[in-house]
């Protein structure tokens, strides 16, 4: 799915359980308050790993970081010098990386082929969706790479070497 930034709503008729996150944005201009309400509607549609790309990307990285932390359901507390969490049950963890230093298609080749929850004993046998949010001077980039996965593959393989 490959849907604007600034137009984030998950559509009832999708019914996915959980997704990962691809965001192509150039975040420069995004306030603090507007990161941290995207995280957290999209925390509430059951985002599980979320991966940041583009100029600023690393605060996309902590808003939505901060927005599971602060999720209603989490309790972080101190006992006894150790910090101690509870999780919610609905949204047991979130995976967050931003790709600052690195190309469009290897943040995203990521976010394709790594990002995924799993091996938790929880997230196994979910199916996952990945969800690319993208701004307009990336979005064909996006496209394309999506299309053409050895495209993908091929770049993401360059950035390496």
């Amino acid at each position: 799915m490959l849907v604007e930034l600034k137009d984030w709503l998950w559509p009832p008729e999708a019914k996915v359980e959980w997704f990962t996150a691809f965001i192509a944005a150039d975040a420069r201009l995004a306030t603090d308050e507007r990161l941290r309400s995207l995280a957290t509607a999209m925390l509430a549609q059951r985002c599980a790993c979320m991966s940041a790309w583009g100029p600023d990307c690393g605060r996309v990285h902590v808003r939505f970081d901060q927005a599971y932390v602060s999720w209603p359901s989490h309790r972080i507390s101190r006992r006894w010098g150790r910090w101690r969490a509870t999780w919610s049950d609905e949204i047991p963890f979130l995976l967050t990386t931003d790709h600052a230093d690195e190309s469009l298609a290897s943040g995203l080749w990521y976010a394709t082929y790594v990002a995924w929850p799993s091996g938790d004993g929880y997230h196994e046998d979910r199916p996952t969706t990945l969800v690319a949010l993208v701004e307009e001077p990336f979005r064909d980039d996006v496209r394309d790479l999506l299309l053409d996965r050895e495209r993908l593959n091929r770049e993401a393989d360059d950035d390496e070497e």
